[in-house]
């Protein structure tokens, strides 16, 4: 928050959004620390094995951030009150852009010890680990593998949408569509894009122009009236 947003919020206010900020710290706080726990010696950074685990560790880093924003809205007064009670469509929003993150990250976390894709996803394509994924001999199975995280991803997108349609300011709207749609940007990017094996893919920033002008504004009016 700026000092000129302090000074001019009510105290009363400011406690109301601290108690939806030390909520979403603690659960978030509790979950890494759970994660936290699997790690070993030798694997400081503890795998991810099955979708349902996934899962779980999406909602945590973001889930719940997506959980807070809607009662920071709904508490504002920018958004319905029910806002905050839509905790599906929430965690859905904050999981497709950590999915996203995920996926088009793998270069990255493998070089530096990390793996966040889920073991019952590599697995399948023959890899005993995610660094073989980079082998350029093995490049068509770690596609195949890359596809199903993209779909993977893709599943919250639906949920994502019908959140969007939720919003009544126009401000809070493109907070939350802009990130949305350079998700899906992203993803269409990925998608069996060998360049995710060999470095971090991003959307151009003359693509960003389009997606946040262009694309934003058909979500705007298609969602909005």
């Amino acid at each position: 928050m700026s000092q000129a947003f302090l000074n001019d919020t009510p105290a009363a206010d400011i406690h109301r959004y601290q108690v939806v900020i030390e909520d979403c710290c603690r659960k978030m706080g509790a979950g890494m620390a759970d994660f936290a726990a699997l790690s070993t010696p030798e694997k400081p950074v503890a795998e991810i094995n099955t979708i349902a685990d996934f899962d779980l560790y999406c909602h945590y880093v973001a889930g719940i951030v997506g959980e807070g924003l809607s009662g920071l809205f709904s508490r504002s007064g920018k958004e319905r009150e029910w806002l905050a009670q839509q905790l599906t469509l929430s965690n859905s929003m904050g999981m497709l852009l950590q999915k996203t993150n995920i996926l088009r990250d793998i270069k990255e976390d493998v070089d530096q010890g990390r793996g966040f894709w889920p073991r019952a996803i590599w697995r399948k394509h023959g890899f005993n680990s995610m660094k073989e994924m980079l082998d350029p001999n093995r490049e068509t199975e770690a596609l195949f593998a890359a596809s199903e995280m993209t779909l993977d991803a893709l599943r919250h997108c639906t949920d994502a949408l019908d959140y969007l349609t939720l919003l009544k300011c126009q401000t809070v709207f493109n907070f939350v569509a802009i990130p949305a749609v350079m998700a899906m940007a992203t993803l269409d990017a990925c998608y069996m894009n060998p360049k995710i094996l060999k470095g971090n893919v991003k959307i151009r920033k003359g693509q960003a122009v389009q997606v946040g002008e262009v694309r934003l504004e058909k979500l705007s009016s298609l969602f909005n009236g």
